[in-house]
């Protein structure tokens, strides 16, 4: 079963971010956003461990100063 997350990014430089967030697999979008926080992106994974990894790579991108990630679901 695929899982998703949203995860909201803090940085001082959100169009360098968010280009290197999506270079990385399992992102789906990454933008920049006015306001807090700087950026966003979704994730998405085969389970839990791989959207995990995903996150872990967004974390290791120079210059983001902190992120907050929130799993999703779908609700029919």
């Amino acid at each position: 079963m695929k899982v998703w997350a949203y995860i909201f990014i803090t940085t001082n430089r959100p169009h360098k971010v968010v280009q290197a967030v999506r270079q990385i697999p399992g992102v789906l979008k990454a933008d920049a956003l006015f306001g807090t926080p700087d950026a966003i992106a979704i994730v998405e994974g085969a389970d839990l461990a791989a959207m995990d990894a995903i996150i872990d790579r967004i974390v290791e991108i120079p210059d983001i100063l902190g992120t907050d990630s929130k799993v999703a679901r779908w609700i029919e």
